[in-house]
C-alpha cells in the first residue's frame, strides 16, 4: 500500500526527468526521454516507457499487471484503462502493450483483464471505443477473461467494440462503430459491421509510414497537402 501511495502521488507530478527518474527509483521503468504527463495511477505492477514514448494528461489506469510502451509509443488523453484484481496475478494477463509508434488516442474505455496488445505503428484511433476483454463462460458457469490484439499497422476506427479473443488482422482496417468478436480472421483488409466482416482490400500511403502519429492535413477545396499542419 505504501508503494501504491508513492507512485500515485508521483504519477500525479508534471512530466519532467526528475519524475522519471523517482518513477524508476520506485520500481517503474521510465526512459529519461519519455514524457509521462499527470496522470492518477494505482496499484500497476510494473510500468514501462521505452525512449520518446509519450502519455498525456487525465488517463485513468488501474489494476494493472503491466503497462508497457514501447520506443516513440503514445496514449492520448482521458482515457480509462483498468484490470479485474481477479485476472491481474495471472501469467498473460492484466496487460497493456503498445509496440513501436503504435497509439492508443482519446477518450477510450478498455477493459485490459485478458489484455490489450497494439502491434508496431498500430492505431487505436478516433474516441468511444470499447474493449471488453472478460465475460461469462455461460457453457461453465465461469468468469474467463482472452486477449484482445490489433495487428502491425493497423487502425481502428471510432466507437467501436472489442470483445475477448479477438485479433484485427496485420494492415486492417476495423470501420467505425463496427464490433469485433471472437472469430477467427485471417485477410488483410477492411472490416466492418456488427460483427465485423472482411469488405474489402484497402491499401495507402499510411500502411507504409515511418512514423507514428499522422501529422499532414490534406485540404479537399484545394486538392493539397499542408506539411505537419495538425
Amino acid at each position: 500500500m505504501m508503494r501504491d501511495a508513492i507512485l500515485l502521488v508521483l504519477w500525479l507530478l508534471p512530466a519532467s526527468r526528475m519524475k522519471n527518474r523517482l518513477l524508476t527509483a520506485c520500481g517503474h521503468r521510465i526512459a529519461p526521454q519519455a514524457t509521462a504527463r499527470p496522470n492518477l495511477v494505482w496499484r500497476v505492477q510494473a510500468f514501462e516507457m521505452e525512449p520518446y514514448s509519450r502519455i498525456s494528461i487525465g488517463n485513468l489506469i488501474k489494476g494493472m499487471r503491466a503497462v508497457r510502451l514501447s520506443a516513440h509509443a503514445t496514449i492520448g488523453k482521458q482515457n480509462i484503462i483498468t484490470a479485474n484484481a481477479a485476472y491481474r496475478g495471472l501469467r498473460g494477463g492484466g496487460r497493456l502493450e503498445l509496440g513501436e509508434h503504435a497509439y492508443l488516442t482519446s477518450r477510450h474505455s478498455v477493459d485490459a483483464s485478458g489484455s490489450l496488445i497494439l502491434g508496431p505503428f498500430s492505431a487505436f484511433a478516433g474516441f468511444g471505443s470499447q474493449v471488453l476483454t472478460h465475460a461469462i463462460d455461460l457453457s461453465r458457469d465461469a468468469q474467463t477473461a482472452y486477449p484482445v490484439v490489433i495487428g502491425e499497422r493497423s487502425f481502428v476506427g471510432a466507437r467501436c467494440l472489442l470483445l475477448g479473443g479477438s485479433h484485427l488482422p496485420s494492415r486492417s482496417v476495423l470501420a467505425a462503430g463496427s464490433v469485433l468478436t471472437d472469430t477467427e480472421r485471417t485477410e488483410q483488409g477492411l472490416w466492418a459491421g456488427v460483427p465485423a466482416r472482411f469488405k474489402t482490400k484497402v491499401e495507402g500511403k499510411w500502411f507504409d509510414r515511418e512514423v507514428g502519429a499522422t501529422r499532414d492535413v490534406y485540404l479537399p477545396d484545394d486538392d493539397r497537402i499542408i506539411p505537419a499542419g495538425f
